[in-house]
């Protein structure tokens, strides 16, 4: 789903519920189908195009797979922890519960911090995924992925940010 149809929803007014039910079904979904994916794309070319864009590939390589990682982590520290959280607060609405929700969103930003940084470090290698005219099928595919997950991503922790926002100013 693009972040335009995301706006058009208005999720400023919609319940904490249904974001992350969103955020579960398309954001986190998507991620889970696409990164095995790029990573062996990635691998690929890095393989593939290793005597001629081997010193970019490697780079790329080793982002992507520290990327791969940070994702996963968000994904398991929201779906197994944070979600739960924010859905039974509407239930218990103490102070502790607060703290612990605020705590977990503290831990969840800062792996979105490093997984910004490692975008940001991926646009730069690959000097805003630039290719050749005469770039293969795969490589291209490759860029297009992520640049797609990375579009994602930016609309997926905007979502998040906008949820959590209603517990940092309780």
């Amino acid at each position: 789903m693009s972040f335009l149809a995301e706006k058009e929803i208005n999720f400023t007014n919609e319940k904490g519920s249904d974001i992350i039910n969103h955020v579960l079904k398309n954001h986190h979904r998507l991620l889970k189908e696409e990164l095995p994916e790029i990573e062996e794309l990635v691998l690929t070319i890095y393989r593939v195009h290793f005597e001629d864009s081997g010193e970019v590939l490697e780079k790329v390589h080793r982002l992507f797979g520290r990327l791969k990682i940070e994702l996963e982590s968000h994904m398991i520290q929201e779906e197994r922890s944070l979600f739960y959280m924010v859905k039974d607060y509407k239930r218990d609405q103490s102070d502790k519960s607060l703290k612990d929700i605020l705590e977990a969103i503290e831990r969840i930003e800062r792996l979105n911090e490093r997984v910004e940084k490692i975008l940001k470090d991926l646009r730069e290698v690959t000097e805003e995924y630039t290719l050749l005219d005469d770039t293969c099928p795969t490589y291209k595919k490759t860029y297009n992925k992520i640049q797609k997950i990375e579009r994602d991503i930016k609309e997926h922790f905007e979502l998040e940010n906008m949820l959590y926002n209603r517990f940092k100013n309780k």
